[in-house]
């Protein structure tokens, strides 16, 4: 062992070597710290010792230096607030100086001398494990924790927010926010050039530091999206010095994967790089029933096979921000990820008319699709008069999705002839650039002003083609009628204005009011013809928080929204899923319109918290995908206007450290479902209860173990033609941490139980569809992390004997 620390400290000393820590010049209203570390037994000072500084309330990393040849480290430009600061140096155990305040009172805070132990004085001290908090409540969104989920260590950001309250996945990895799949992706408050299922299948969950669930966006925020937002917050560093995180996974199925991130913090300079690797299988046993009544017929078909989605990843991307002074800075982005995602599948089929059996075959399917997605970002940000609550910054983001698809399908009869085939061919780049100009400004009584500006302009081109095999020939013929060109043009432009503030420093308040104007043109090129909507729309937003007392809040906020139908929704032209599934966009779709409501209780209770929300949401031109008979054997899929819904709901979350290694993690949300409309010339009415439960164990152990078991339950829900049944699943994870947190191994057992399923039912006069998807299992992964400096996200915190801190 001593051997190996020497290698780490010779590590980290070529990493920071020839770093100096840094410092702006104190600024007004703000507070300092400054100390000495030297060595317990040598009493000599300590160079390249990690100060970091952390919030009391929810241990959240606010800044943190190296200290110098002296051993000495200096902090200003420092909010006044409670902290407290750790010492970590390879070798020596971490030391904290608690109950840090800083005040008008106090400004400066000088902690002469920081002593720091070897790990060989075994201290009688106890050591407890402090967490951050699963979720941190702020007036207009809720923060939660992703560091600590163990359980989805080599996974990807889809996993992460199966553990998330308010947000379901179903096995498929579609991804609800309160029931709802209109939601707005977020990576770092940037949008994504994917579609939000692919762009959360490409984020390494080792790479996410937080996800913010925003379910009522104030104004600033772009209006689109049903149930919100989802901002996905990566891992940066705040420390001066370089820091380094590698991972490395596998697991059962041909899983596997790693990722790196280097961070720079050096003065003036932040720089982050990254990169990932991913190769993903995921192998799904379906069962399928149907039967259509077609013109006095009753034609049914059965089939039951292996379907598996396989994809692999490459991904890189970079950071960097710049600071000349404190009234000034700059900001550059790059990411880029490059996707092969395909998917395969054989069935047999059973085909039957009017209950006769009248057909036997095995169905092949395969579908290829290469993707190349780019994002590149610019932002300035200018503080007037160097105060930090009176700035103005302007942000750019340029979005390019180019891809390509070709989707095969062929059956075979019991001699393995081919008998049909159908092919479809689709081709299109889509560019999407946006500019914010935003501008704060305090005002008198503790109240703010913010301005802003944004445009959004996007284009998105698509070449498909169908074709059908020529049994004669055995080569496919083009289709010209199910084939077809688009052009799809929609720009948006859009001016906020907010007003918030705080009145005796218990009621937080918000104002706000965003106007939106649309223009969109879909373009045609076979059949001559567009689509054009010019359109204005007004988002009012409101936000209160009222703190009762230092141990409970009460929230209360609306919002107005719009969800747009996506490009693909709007394509008018067929393509084969399968011989008797077809699936088609519809040009007429009307956005949906969405008024939210909410209120909110939090408390904090000894060791843990506890909260309760009621929400509210009505939305008329609900878009549901339908399913209806297109001929006598095959159902045609595409969405439409189905009416108005309501939903009507409560979720509730508690936290709580039962006894010193043992903590819990409940979250329930429960929420009544209607949707009333007209389908086909029917006038209809569906309405469910449902409710999901989430429940994490989490057990620290002695030696830097833990045990985590995540259960989650969600239970069925009405959609517009029949219902999506319920499921259970079970998660575990073993965690072990080496070497003061600098390598980490965590064994992982996804769907323990085996009871994961997507369950479907639809049915109206004329069809019956049912559809059962079972994961194979078993789902076994380890992953393995490793640490050079500063990735240090739980630490040990020294109390005396029977004190917590």
């Amino acid at each position: 062992m001593k051997k190996i620390a020497v290698v780490f400290l010779l590590l980290n000393s070529l990493v920071i070597f020839g770093q100096r820590p840094g410092g702006l010049s104190k600024g007004k209203g703000a507070g300092e710290i400054t100390g000495r570390v030297i060595d317990s037994e040598t009493q000599k000072a300590m160079e390249y010792v990690t100060v970091a500084l952390f919030k009391a309330k929810d241990s959240s990393l606010v800044t943190g230096q190296i200290t110098d040849t002296k051993g000495e480290f200096y902090l200003r430009e420092l909010p006044f607030g409670n902290y407290y600061l750790r010492f970590s140096f390879i070798g020596y155990k971490n030391t904290f100086q608690n109950n840090i305040v800083l005040s008008p009172a106090q400004k400066s805070i000088d902690f002469n001398k920081v002593i720091l132990a070897t790990d060989q004085e075994l201290l009688e001290d106890v050591e407890v494990v402090v967490d951050r908090p699963q979720v941190v409540y702020e007036i207009d969104k809720k923060v939660v924790n992703v560091e600590d989920m163990n359980t989805v260590a080599s996974a990807t950001a889809i996993e992460v927010l199966e553990n998330i309250p308010s947000i379901t996945v179903d096995m498929d990895g579609n991804v609800s926010l309160r029931g709802s799949s209109g939601f707005t992706l977020l990576i770092d408050n940037k949008p994504s050039p994917l579609e939000a299922s692919e762009a959360l299948q490409l984020i390494p969950a080792s790479n996410i530091k937080d996800i913010e669930i925003i379910t009522n966006p104030s104004a600033k925020y772009n209006a689109e999206g049903t149930s919100g937002i989802i901002n996905v917050i990566l891992k940066k560093n705040k420390l001066e010095g370089i820091s380094t995180l590698i991972n490395l996974n596998g697991a059962t199925f041909e899983n596997y994967g790693g990722d790196f991130l280097v961070s720079i913090n050096k003065n003036k300079v932040k720089l982050n790089v990254g990169g990932n690797f991913r190769n993903r299988n995921r192998y799904r046993d379906i069962t399928q029933e149907r039967i259509i009544i077609y013109d006095e017929n009753i034609s049914q078909v059965n089939s039951e096979g292996l379907h598996r989605f396989f994809s692999t990843n490459y991904g890189l991307n970079a950071a960097l921000e710049w600071s000349p002074n404190r009234k000034n800075s700059f900001s550059l982005g790059m990411n880029g990820n490059q996707r092969q995602f395909n998917a395969a599948a054989n069935y047999d089929f059973l085909e039957y008319s009017n209950n006769t059996l009248t057909n036997q075959y095995t169905n092949k399917e395969r579908t290829l699709r290469q993707f190349f997605g780019a994002t590149a970002s610019a932002g300035y940000e200018h503080l007037i008069g160097g105060d930090k609550e009176h700035r103005i910054n302007v942000t750019a983001v340029y979005n390019i999705h180019d891809g390509d698809e070709d989707a095969l399908t062929e059956s075979f009869d019991e001699n393995n002839i081919r008998q049909e085939g159908n092919q479809s061919t689709e081709v299109g780049p889509s560019k999407m650039f946006r500019v914010n100009l935003d501008y704060e400004k305090p005002l008198r009584s503790n109240s703010k002003l913010k301005l802003g500006l944004r445009s959004d302009f996007g284009n998105n081109k698509d070449d498909q083609d169908s074709y059908e095999l020529n049994t004669t020939t055995g080569e496919y013929d083009k289709l010209p009628l199910l084939s077809t060109d688009v052009d799809y043009l929609q720009n948006v432009y859009a001016a906020y204005a907010i007003y918030s503030g705080e009145f005796k420093s218990k009621l937080g308040y918000q104002f706000g009011l965003r106007s939106e104007y649309t223009d969109r043109n879909i373009y045609m090129e076979t059949l001559n013809s567009s689509t054009d909507i010019e359109r204005l729309d007004l988002f009012p937003s409101a936000h209160f928080s009222y703190k009762l007392d230092k141990k409970n809040q009460l929230k209360a906020n609306f919002s107005r929204r719009i969800q747009r139908p996506r490009s693909w929704n709007l394509e008018p032209f067929i393509s084969w899923e399968d011989p008797y599934t077809v699936r088609q966009g519809n040009p007429d779709l009307l956005p949906e319109y969405i008024q939210s409501y909410e209120l909110g209780w939090i408390k904090n209770v000894k060791k843990g918290s506890f909260s309760t929300e009621l929400y509210y949401r009505n939305t008329i031109n609900t878009i549901e995908r339908i399913q209806e008979a297109y001929d006598s054997t095959v159902i045609i899929k595409r969405p439409v206007n189905a009416g108005e819904s309501n939903s009507f709901g409560a979720e509730l979350s508690y936290r709580k450290r039962l006894v010193k290694w043992w903590s819990i993690d409940l979250g329930v949300n429960s929420f009544y479902y209607q949707i009333s409309g007209v389908l086909s010339g029917e006038a209809f009415q569906r309405e469910s209860f449902s409710y999901n439960l989430r429940l994490s164990n989490t057990f620290n152990l002695k030696k830097d173990w833990k045990i985590q078991a995540i259960s989650r339950y969600t239970s069925a829900i009405a959609t517009a033609q029949g219902r999506t049944n319920d499921f259970l699943t079970l998660d575990l994870a073993v965690k072990k941490d080496f070497w003061q947190n600098k390598l980490s191994g965590a064994l992982q057992f996804r769907n323990a139980l085996n009871s994961m399923r997507r369950e479907t039912w639809v049915e109206t006069t004329v069809l019956y569809s049912y559809r059962l998807a079972e994961p194979r299992w078993p789902e076994i992964a380890l992953s393995i992390a490793f640490r050079l400096n500063n990735y240090n996200h739980q630490d040990k915190i020294k109390t005396v004997k029977g004190e917590e801190f």
